[in-house]
């Protein structure tokens, strides 16, 4: 049962970007370490540039919080 969740690709990819904000929140070394990481095992992907973008636009982590502008 699915419930209320929100399993869809993209909205996965947005808890791993607030999870990796939380993350530059409380050790910015570990955060980009995980990124090096997670950028070796998964080409091709935006994660780090999602970061960047949301972290510019004032996201700091909060659950459900994804900005636009």
């Amino acid at each position: 049962m699915r419930g209320d969740f929100d399993w869809s690709e993209e909205y996965r990819h947005q808890c791993l970007v607030r999870y990796v904000i939380k993350m530059r929140r409380s050790d910015r070394k570990e955060a980009l370490a995980f990124l090096n990481r997670w950028e070796q095992k998964h080409k091709n992907t935006k994660l780090e540039d999602d970061v960047r973008i949301q972290w510019s636009r004032g996201n700091r982590g909060v659950h459900n919080d994804w900005r636009l502008v």
